[in-house]
């Protein structure tokens, strides 16, 4: 199907690309020798796949190959967003209202009144110690009956069957994002800054290899 500007986008029985949603960036890499610039959910929850060069055949078999230091980067921030909102929710009751993973750093939005650096501080104590004692991330499906007698950090609106992330003993979270397998894959997550925007705090935070280009 053509997907503007002159290219072409693909979809598949089955993939392993994660399109863009959710605040997260979509996968890239390769369908055997095309390469994979960006994927996007349509409607029908069905991915397409934008190719860069070379045209694939219409029920060509095609083996995928997702470009994985992106998905390194990607997996440590969304990871560490989940981490360091719950860190924000045990210390401060205060709740995420929006993230966003930028180029070079993310973005959470929380509710929280009155930021000092004391509070930012004690919240990033709490997150690295969760990474570090690199504690099991589970995927658990539900329903959304079950979904209603559990205690999410946040609820959702989605209708069917929910996936939850689960961070052994500390979070419980439904998202379709790409995440660790243990918090320890995150490394570390360190704030940039910190600001009031539109009534929430807004803070700026890297994690993972990111954290290590910023520290560079």
């Amino acid at each position: 199907a053509g997907a503007g500007g002159g290219r072409v986008a693909v979809t598949l029985d089955c993939t392993a690309f994660y399109p863009t949603g959710g605040g997260q960036p979509s996968d890239t890499g390769m369908l055997n020798e095309t390469r994979v610039v960006e994927c996007i959910e349509t409607e029908g929850e069905n991915v397409l796949h934008v190719l860069q060069g070379r045209e694939l055949q219409m029920g060509a078999r095609v083996v995928g190959q997702v470009d994985w230091p992106r998905r390194l980067d990607h997996l440590q921030q969304h990871t560490g967003q989940h981490i360091l909102s719950q860190a924000f929710i045990n210390l401060f009751d205060a709740e995420t209202r929006g993230f966003r993973m930028l180029d070079q750093y993310s973005e959470i939005d929380i509710a929280l009144d009155a930021p000092t650096e004391e509070k930012i501080d004690k919240a990033i104590e709490l997150a690295n110690r969760i990474i570090w004692e690199d504690r099991a991330i589970n995927i658990r499906q539900v329903t959304k009956e079950e979904a209603a007698q559990l205690p999410l950090r946040k609820d959702s609106a989605r209708e069917g069957e929910l996936r939850l992330i689960e961070i052994e003993g500390f979070d419980l979270t439904p998202c379709g994002g790409t995440h660790a397998g243990r918090t320890g894959e995150v490394g570390i997550v360190a704030v940039r800054s910190f600001e009031r925007a539109k009534g929430l705090t807004r803070i700026d935070f890297v994690a993972g290899n990111r954290a290590l280009n910023d520290y560079r």
